[in-house]
């Protein structure tokens, strides 16, 4: 089951909700209103937002496969003090907010370990399962706007591979805070939007991998014209500058690309972040024919760009993360 938000309905049953708005569930014929079709892809019909890629089934297998990658590299399903926000508190429902769920597995998944905690997942279409654990619930929202809730409703907020959603990250870090209560939990995940080499390595991308550099640099001059600038590295600052949080603690990975790394499970893992990597160039190339590429140049981008990360060994990608608690 998905839900929508809608106005001028009856609160939530635990009250965590303002009094003046509440969800609908979607009805099968509802589905097809939240995507349009272009260039033989899925996108989501919502014109303000300026998430750019598909969001059909190749894109979705694509999700489902990064969720398997992160979980696989930073060994779990969450960082931080995740067990200690959640413990059970009498006569208070626990909640947890997924920012850009996608298909929904991290909810699924978190839902599994804690039984008792009320988890949200929200989007921009409803891509995620429809028969959720009982108390999983998954919504359609913009992250842009304001949420439903009322201040202080929830425990945890975690923001995984939201930047190509959001063009005001402070801005909606002043919302993330007004939902959490005092003592919650955010976290943030990024990707970077470049490669690098591994720890030790001696090698110079430039030189080593000039395809690929190449690739991100005209991915990203073409985000930055829907104002989608790279944020990876600095949502800690902004966190810090929003002087609603504690300082957050930061970690970041190295995500092995192609099979090179001597680890079985990062070996694994760069398996599939090679598959990741090569389908999201190509749930790419609409958003760079908008930018008014020619299908040559694009090819031949994307040929470069593939041709470096199989064959260059020790190219990673970097996984950003950072978490904090409300003030």
């Amino acid at each position: 089951m998905t839900f929508e938000y809608t106005e001028n309905m009856p609160h939530d049953d635990d009250d965590a909700s303002d009094a003046s708005s509440d969800v609908t569930e979607l009805e099968e014929y509802d589905f097809p209103d939240h995507f349009f079709e272009r260039d033989g892809r899925l996108f989501h019909s919502h014109g303000s937002l300026p998430y750019p890629l598909p969001v059909d089934g190749p894109e979705q297998a694509r999700l489902n496969n990064l969720h398997r990658i992160l979980r696989d590299t930073v060994e779990f399903h969450y960082l931080g003090p995740v067990t200690e926000v959640l413990s059970d508190v009498r006569n208070r429902q626990k909640r947890v907010l997924d920012l850009c769920t996608g298909t929904g597995r991290w909810p699924m998944d978190m839902a599994r370990l804690f039984p008792r905690v009320k988890i949200y997942g929200v989007d921009i279409v409803p891509i995620a399962t429809r028969r959720p654990l009982p108390h999983v619930q998954f919504e359609i929202h913009d992250i842009t706007e304001r949420f439903r809730w009322n201040s202080g409703a929830m425990d945890f907020i975690h923001a995984r591979n939201i930047d190509l959603a959001v063009t005001d990250y402070p801005e909606l870090l002043r919302e993330v805070a007004r939902l959490l209560r005092p003592g919650g939990l955010f976290f943030s995940g990024e990707i970077g939007r470049y490669i690098d080499f591994a720890h030790g390595s001696s090698f110079d991308l430039a030189r080593q991998a000039p395809h690929a550099r190449s690739f991100f640099q005209v991915v990203n001059r073409s985000l930055e014209l829907r104002h989608l600038v790279p944020i990876a590295d600095r949502i800690p600052s902004f966190i810090q500058q929003s002087h609603q949080f504690t300082v957050p603690t930061i970690q970041t990975f190295h995500i092995p690309i192609g099979d090179w790394h001597l680890n079985p499970v990062m070996k694994r893992v760069g398996k599939m972040y090679l598959a990741a990597l090569k389908d999201f160039a190509e749930s790419l190339k609409p958003m760079l024919r908008e930018a008014d590429m020619t299908q040559h140049e694009i090819d031949t981008l994307v040929t470069g760009f593939i041709e470096d990360i199989e064959h260059v060994p020790g190219l990673v990608g970097v996984y950003h993360t950072a978490w904090a608690r409300k003030l």
